[in-house]
């Protein structure tokens, strides 16, 4: 073997062994990034959430110096609202990269083509139930909220509902809730200058055309239901 033969297989192995290193390199990939920030935003979604679950109301937590693992209730607000922000964001990128095998739910799984099929109806329905549950606080949706209630032991009389400071303003609701004093009276068929001042023994103030959500929420409980208990209790 001559030096050029020399030279040429030496050329040859230099670019085998620079093409194995181009195909072994890791490339950065886009897709993974995105998935890995929804993963990861979701694990803060969930400990903020908790922590938001678990946290008393704004006064409360602010007069004591509430913390849960070395964090305020504010800032736990503000890692839920930013890493929201975030969640909602890389899932629109996440969707854009994995539209192939998203568009595949939307087909009929025997023609592969576009066409109706039962879990789309499932799941409006199932996510319809939900919301119209927590909307008129009906159980089972309704026991996970009451348990917030029991583990604080309920609120201070004076002090404004935690979820009626989210937000700043009192969460109107719907259902049994946007009853007013008066009407309830009427139907069970109480004087409502009595059911007033057995209210005002407790230190509940409200007014025959107040509705229960509004007392609730300027009387700091969390639910108009605890009102009715009230009255429903000699």
């Amino acid at each position: 073997m001559n030096l050029h033969d020399t030279q040429n297989q030496q050329q040859t192995n230099h670019q085998r062994r620079t093409d194995m290193t181009e195909q072994t390199r890791p490339r950065f990939s886009w897709r993974a990034l995105t998935s890995m920030c929804v993963a990861f935003a979701f694990v803060v979604l969930v400990g903020s959430g908790i922590g938001l679950f678990l946290a008393p109301s704004m006064r409360l937590a602010r007069d004591t110096n509430w913390q849960m693992w070395g964090l305020t209730k504010p800032e736990w607000l503000d890692l839920h609202l930013v890493f929201s922000a975030l969640f909602l964001i890389v899932t629109v990128i996440h969707t854009f990269f994995n539209w192939r095998p998203l568009v595949t739910y939307l087909k009929n799984r025997a023609t592969q083509r576009p066409g109706f099929r039962w879990e789309w109806i499932v799941a409006l329905l199932l996510s319809v139930v939900v919301f119209v549950g927590v909307r008129r606080e009906a159980p089972p949706f309704s026991w996970l909220l009451d348990w917030r209630v029991t583990f604080h032991g309920g609120h201070s009389h004076g002090a404004r509902s935690p979820r009626a400071e989210i937000g700043g303003e009192s969460r109107q609701g719907g259902g049994f809730g946007q009853k007013t004093l008066a009407q309830y009276c009427a139907e069970q068929g109480l004087n409502l200058d009595t059911t007033l001042a057995r209210l005002q023994a407790v230190g509940i103030k409200a007014r025959g055309t107040d509705t229960f959500r509004n007392i609730a929420d300027e009387n700091g409980y969390d639910r108009p239901s605890e009102i009715t208990r009230l009255l429903q209790n000699p």
